[in-house]
């Protein structure tokens, strides 16, 4: 069972953005003045993906941040979460960075995180060279492979679930392996109850773990009986809103299949680009991408609609 991992980790991001840069870049977090707030930046960053034209679909975010040492009042920090191996990364990354700075005229910082499952991989640098003239790029990455399961399990910042959510979906891909997911997927959501977390915090972070840690009806249906069992003797009722969101999630998933059974009658086979795309949004941008499918007149006029989204 495979489940696409850009969606939850964009969501979890967005919603935790400060501790996701304390878990990943400690450093940088103790350089920014996090009492001036931030700001995402998403429809700039996407035309200048766009305009890379790459033809690559990952998770990034850019990010406007201040500074402590008041050298510089404000800059740009550019994260990409890469959970394939890609050959053209480090160069993607170079050229996201220029552009950027190009637009902006202020530093950018590029990060990496890399949720593969090649231990191997670790691009980190970019380098081209003409005639005596040279350009040489670097930007630091983390590797979730590297994390140790003790690290995770004592430390308190949200994305110590997050990664050992990302790391147990790829470890119980198949249908032999969801037995253990079912057993990773409880222990996860009760670590979470047991460290104290808000049940607002335990909500968001949930919905991280059941997007990316799924099962079949029969094992879900045990899952959330344990769960069950397991919150009354809390006395933390979280269950219903819980139940909720797996109802959302299945009429999302619902409605991405017709949606693409739609394309597929229209236009003939959609490539996964597509369909990976479209299994990732949430119900309402489904129904806006129902709606506008009725103007469609090719597969071209479904890129212009994710260009806007």
């Amino acid at each position: 069972m495979t489940t696409p991992l850009d969606t939850p980790w964009k969501q979890i991001l967005e919603c935790y953005f400060p501790q996701f840069i304390a878990f990943f870049f400690p450093e940088a977090y103790s350089a920014i003045d996090w009492t001036k707030g931030f700001d995402f930046l998403d429809s700039e960053l996407q035309q200048i993906t766009r305009e890379a034209e790459t033809g690559k679909w990952i998770v990034d975010k850019l990010v406007k941040v201040y500074l402590r040492n008041g050298q510089e009042n404000w800059l740009l920090i550019h994260i990409e979460i890469q959970n394939q191996k890609d050959s053209e990364f480090s160069e993607r990354v170079y050229i996201y960075s220029t552009r950027l700075f190009d637009k902006f005229r202020r530093s950018v910082a590029s990060f990496a995180v890399l949720g593969d499952t090649d231990r191997h991989w670790r691009p980190q640098s970019f380098h081209q060279s003409a005639l005596g003239s040279q350009h040489d790029f670097s930007f630091p990455i983390v590797k979730l492979l590297d994390y140790q399961q003790t690290e995770l399990e004592t430390s308190n910042n949200p994305f110590a679930i997050v990664v050992q959510a990302h790391l147990a979906a790829q470890s119980t891909k198949g249908k032999a392996s969801q037995q253990q997911r079912r057993t990773r997927k409880y222990s996860l959501t009760t670590q979470m109850y047991d460290r104290g977390w808000s049940e607002q915090e335990i909500i968001d972070l949930y919905r991280f773990i059941d997007w990316v840690l799924t099962l079949p009806p029969e094992l879900e249906e045990a899952f959330r009986q344990d769960l069950e069992t397991y919150e009354r003797g809390k006395n933390m009722p979280y269950l219903s809103t819980i139940e909720r969101m797996g109802e959302a999630r299945g009429e999302a998933r619902g409605e991405a299949r017709m949606l693409i059974r739609q394309l597929n009658r229209r236009f003939g086979e959609a490539s996964d680009r597509f369909t990976d795309r479209i299994q990732q949004l949430d119900i309402a941008r489904l129904e806006e991408l129902g709606e506008a499918l009725l103007d469609f007149t090719s597969l071209a006029d479904l890129e212009v609609w994710f260009s806007q989204y």
